[in-house]
């Protein structure tokens, strides 16, 4: 399969809105409105968003972002530098869950923000019941770092992928 990643232009939003809205996609992103409203509005430096193409077909959604001192502290984890990278992903297709789609778009986002040499590690959080998402970290070479209680979205699995030595 060839996995791409592409610049997120308007014209996906309605297909990303669709996506946001989807069952199996709203069980761990929660409720679409809120997650709309941060796609619709301009993303600035911090998040940097990419679509994610499988055999040329719209698939999914990748995001990625230097998290601040305060979203960190919030989620208790105080021993985690600002300079990471945060990477969530969405497979908005259900037929595509499972394909090996999110572990290869994770892996690109992964292998870039570990290229740069002031990134000293990727991080990821999911839900603890989202087997799907913590089987495609793993694959993309992520390890479970620790479980802890994120205050907007529960029990989690924090994972963390280092720079190969």
């Amino acid at each position: 399969m060839n996995v791409r990643l592409r610049d997120v232009t308007d014209a996906d939003l309605p297909l990303i809105e669709r996506w946001l809205c989807a069952e199996h996609v709203r069980r761990y992103w929660g409720e679409p409105e809120e997650n709309i409203r941060l796609l619709r509005s301009p993303t600035g430096a911090r998040l940097r968003r990419a679509l994610i193409e499988a055999d040329g077909r719209k698939v999914g959604l990748v995001l990625w972002q230097h998290p601040s001192r305060q979203e960190l502290d919030a989620a208790g984890l105080f021993d985690v530098p600002e300079d990471v990278i945060d990477v969530d992903i969405m497979i908005g297709e259900a037929a595509d869950v499972g394909r090996g789609v999110g572990t290869a778009a994770i892996r690109m986002v992964a292998e870039a923000a570990l290229a740069d040499p002031e990134v000293p590690y990727v991080i990821a959080a999911t839900s603890i019941d989202n087997r799907a998402s913590q089987r495609a970290f793993a694959k993309a070479g992520f390890d479970v770092d620790r479980d802890f209680d994120d205050v907007q979205s529960g029990r989690c699995v924090f994972m963390t992928r280092h720079r190969q030595k």
